[in-house]
């Protein structure tokens, strides 16, 4: 066995905690220094030993000033005034105008942006002309230009202080009005701002406790940015004679235009003391600023567990049998897959007794605990387990990917190669030469400003001597050896000009441009349709039989393993418990977990799933619906729905299945009233719910839900698990509060949470706890339709199919009809009574689930299940077998 060896990384955490120290220090630091200049402005008349225009002269001609003395610890200026004194009233003055311009700048700025974001259109086009317009002056000139206005009318020191301070402002509005206007126009998409419109929640509210309440942590960050920059613009001011009147008080700026004559004479005083007043509250301000947004955000609050432990809390009651049941197994040599001799062969990648902890100023957090396996050349290895396991941070461990609060031991070898302890500059030419990973979001993988022909271009370059013209022409090769269309053109193409498919396409063939010896594949179908998931695989399995390569495939979908490993390695809590040949492991699997995590896998023609309900009343119509998006300039309008029509009843549930770009989600959306139709009816419970605005939908509102696809985007992270699940009942009833209290705690129990729940916010729950929450708030008003926009494709299976359980409950006691929108037919198996099939906007086919999965009449239809690869490896042969290149197609 291979000796662990400590990784460099380890030396780390103890540079992390000196990090946080310093910060903490910093932090200490500005409120301190903040908090000596309010203490100061506040009790400024006790402090300063005279008052800020008192001579103190003596009757000595003018102009002859005292340096530093027992009696004027700063000295005096020109006039005879003390320095010191100038100094502590001008700290009340500087403050007066700092806390006056960023309210006033606040009170413009911030609701100017949030209704130019939020509404659009006219207004919106109107202020942001205003906006910039105000925003291309310089701004201590335009500050000039306001004080000059406004100085001539102002008397007494109040009036100086707040004609100062609306000059400040009117330079400050544009930055709060385009800040908080670009949070507002992303936010406002969130799917959370989505679910306040399903249940009626009126604009105001919307904007105050949706949208402001997520931007609004940029405010203190503005702030004290704007307070540094109003100190200084206060200064420039008074130095150049624009600031407040001499007499009425005392200002820093005025105070340093006074002591330039002084420099050229040796008198130093009179510029140093007010010069260092405004570094010491600029550097105070900034220092507090920088720290402010981690204070006050709540998103950083935590019961002493993070979701993952949350997750692994919901799981633990299951498999109580797991600790102390080692199953695990080790191997010192591989045999070859599809050898018949029994051929021993090198690994390409051993791993041996790998641990990797997170270090936090709390202890640690031990992601990884000593695992081992090997990947042969040639072998395809899944690494299956539900989120937490630690699938992913081991893999990124063997290629130096963890940040460095990462401790890794242990070892992990590439042929006779000791990775682990390597530097970045060691790795660089091992990674994506001979060790390539495809991450799991193409999207986030790939840059959105470069083409993907330059980037696969830099990849090549990165390890070989190519001249450019070649690196071109290598890199249409390789799109064309994944499958992409027409690559000599899209090889040209930006990552937003491609499907979801073809940006994957394109991760792989960055992560094959060097044919490496080891893919490390992490969830590399997970986002993508049954189809486009069936030829990404399809072209995995090519490339390992034409190139040798080895493949550690990281996934938790367990008919993905089926269709595509040789062996399959299980990891729970950081542990492997169990691993073994693909074929035996499903067929007899040893451990709990591993049972349990089968049995969990929803399989497509083998769910006893529920008959019609024809006969029960009719509560969703949707009849010739059709739903254009405006195209781009000169480009014809998008049709997403395509004259569809269906029907769902009382107690039914009509599972909506098809490809992404099928109209699945549109139809849902129009449903709600979240998107307009262009033509066509919708009527819900015999309401028509289609082509009404959103106060004549409102009081509909109470008769349909919306459960969305992600739960953690479609709960607003400012709002308690209470607050969310009680705001349908705030906007729709007239319920006391108490009556709504106890009515959230119902809705908990009812989803298996319990009323404890209410205090917790999103980020504390694991991703079904979110889904459960999401359910109980679509639940809370009884409603007769419940609209699920693939409520579970974001879950591990087993977190999946206690939520299907759940609501499978929910529905045959509620007797709610459901449109049931997914690209998982195993799911919709499992629930719906009937099944519509959707492709390009269009109804291709429906009817009884029994008929259209099992017998289907469409090509479509025949097509979209032959990809859905299912749990058994036997099976799955066949099926790959029998599908031949039928997805070949498929982009």
């Amino acid at each position: 066995m291979t000796t662990p060896r400590l990784n460099a990384g380890r030396f780390v955490p103890a540079v992390v905690r000196q990090s946080h120290g310093l910060q903490r220090f910093m932090l200490l630091l500005g409120f301190g220094i903040v908090a000596v200049f309010v203490f100061v402005a506040v009790f400024a008349p006790w402090i300063a030993p005279y008052g800020f225009n008192d001579d103190r002269s003596g009757g000595v001609l003018f102009g002859t000033q005292v340096g530093p003395s027992a009696d004027h610890w700063f000295g005096t200026t020109v006039g005879g005034t003390d320095v010191l004194s100038r100094v502590i009233y001008g700290t009340r003055t500087a403050l007066e105008v700092i806390v006056l311009a960023v309210v006033l700048s606040a009170l413009v700025g911030v609701p100017l942006g949030l209704i130019s974001g939020y509404l659009g259109g006219w207004l919106d086009r109107i202020l942001v002309l205003v906006m910039d317009a105000l925003y291309a002056f310089p701004s201590l000139l335009l500050a000039i230009v306001v004080s000059i206005v406004l100085t001539g009318g102002s008397s007494g020191a109040f009036g100086g202080i707040l004609a100062a301070a609306i000059s400040i402002t009117v330079v400050f509005v544009p930055q709060y009005f385009r800040v908080i206007r670009s949070a507002t126009l992303s936010v406002k998409s969130e799917p959370y701002v989505d679910a306040a419109k399903v249940v009626g929640v009126r604009t105001p509210r919307i904007l105050g406790k949706h949208i402001f309440s997520n931007v609004a942590q940029t405010l203190p960050v503005i702030g004290t940015l704007n307070a540094s920059e109003a100190i200084l613009t206060l200064a420039g001011l008074g130095f150049l004679g624009f600031g407040i009147e001499p007499s009425a008080a005392a200002e820093w700026g005025f105070d340093l235009n006074k002591a330039l004559p002084d420099a050229s004479n040796g008198i130093w005083w009179t510029s140093v003391f007010p010069g260092t007043a405004i570094v010491l509250i600029v550097l105070g301000v900034t220092l507090v600023g920088e720290s402010l947004n981690d204070i006050l955000n709540p998103l950083l609050r935590t019961r002493g567990a993070d979701t993952t432990a949350a997750d692994e809390a919901e799981l633990a009651h299951e498999y109580e049998e797991l600790e102390g049941d080692d199953v695990t197994t080790t191997s010192t040599g591989l045999v070859t897959p599809g050898s018949s001799n029994g051929e021993v062969r090198v690994a390409a990648l051993s791993l041996t007794d790998l641990a990797v902890t997170f270090r936090t100023d709390a202890g640690g957090v031990h992601a990884v605990n000593g695992i081992s396996f090997d990947v042969a050349p040639g072998e395809v290895v899944a690494v299956v387990g539900e989120s937490g396991s630690g699938k992913s941070v081991s893999s990124r461990a063997v290629l130096g990917l963890l940040p460095a609060s990462a401790e890794v031991t242990g070892s992990a070898r590439l042929g006779d190669r000791e990775l682990l302890g390597m530097t970045s500059s060691e790795l660089q030419p091992i990674r994506g030469d001979q060790v390539s990973m495809v991450f799991q979001e193409p999207s986030t993988a790939l840059n959105p400003v470069y083409t993907v022909g330059w980037q696969i271009i830099e990849g090549l370059q990165a390890h070989q001597k190519i001249s450019k013209k070649d690196a071109r022409a290598r890199a249409v090769e390789l799109l064309d050896l994944v499958g992409m269309p027409d690559p000599e053109r899209r090889v040209d193409y930006y990552p937003h000009q491609l499907s979801g498919g073809q940006k994957q396409r394109v991760v792989i063939a960055m992560a094959i441009a060097c044919d490496p010896d080891v893919i490390i594949a992490d969830e590399p179908t997970t986002a993508l349709d049954v189809t486009v998931q069936a030829a990404i695989l399809e072209l995995l399995l090519s490339l390992r039989d034409r190139l040798g390569t080895a493949i550690v495939l990281i996934t938790h979908n367990m008919g993905v393993v089926a269709d595509m490993a040789d062996r399959v390695v299980v990891m729970y809590r950081g542990n492997i418990v169990e691993q073994a040949p693909a074929g035996q492991l499903f067929a007899a699997p040893r451990h709990p977990y591993t049972r349990a995590l089968l049995d969990a896998v929803p399989h497509l023609g083998r769910e006893n799933g529920p008959g019609l309900v024809d006969d029960n009343e009719l509560v969703l119509k949707v009849d010739d619906l059709v739903v254009e998006f405006p195209g781009g300039l000169g480009q014809p309008a998008f049709r997403a729905v395509d004259h569809v029509s269906l029907e769902v009843r009382k107690g039914e549930v009509l599972g909506l299945v098809g490809e992404s770009g099928s109209g699945k989600s549109t139809i849902g959306r129009a449903t709600v009233g979240l998107q307009q139709p262009t033509s066509g009816t919708i009527h819900v419970s015999g309401n028509q719910v289609s082509g009404l605005s959103d106060r004549q939908l409102r009081p509909l509102r109470s008769r349909f839900g919306f459960v969305f696809q992600d739960p953690a985007s479609s709960l607003n992270p400012r709002m308690s698990i209470g607050q969310c699940i009680a705001e349908p009942l705030h906007v729709q009833t007239d319920m006391t509060q108490a009556q709504i209290d106890a009515k959230v705690a119902s809705l908990l129990d009812s989803v298996e949470l319990g009323g404890s729940y209410a205090e917790r916010f999103p980020h504390e729950l694991s991703g079904g706890q979110r889904q459960r929450v999401s359910l109980a708030r679509a639940l809370s008003l009884d409603p007769d339709l419940l609209i699920a926009d693939e409520p579970t494709s974001a879950l591990d299976v087993s977190v999946q199919a206690r939520v299907l359980e759940l609501f499978t409950e929910l529905q045959q006691r509620l007797q709610f009809a459901c449109l049931f929108i997914s690209h998982d037919l195993a799911v919709v198996d499992t629930l719906a009574n009937r099944v519509a099939v959707m492709q390009h906007g269009r109804l291709v086919e429906i009817g009884p689930r029994a008929q259209v999965l099992a017998n289907p009449t469409e090509e479509y239809t025949r097509r979209l299940i032959a990809a859905v690869p299912v749990p058994d490896p036997e099976e799955q042969a066949r099926r790959r077998a029998g599908r031949g290149r039928m997805l070949t197609d498929i982009s």
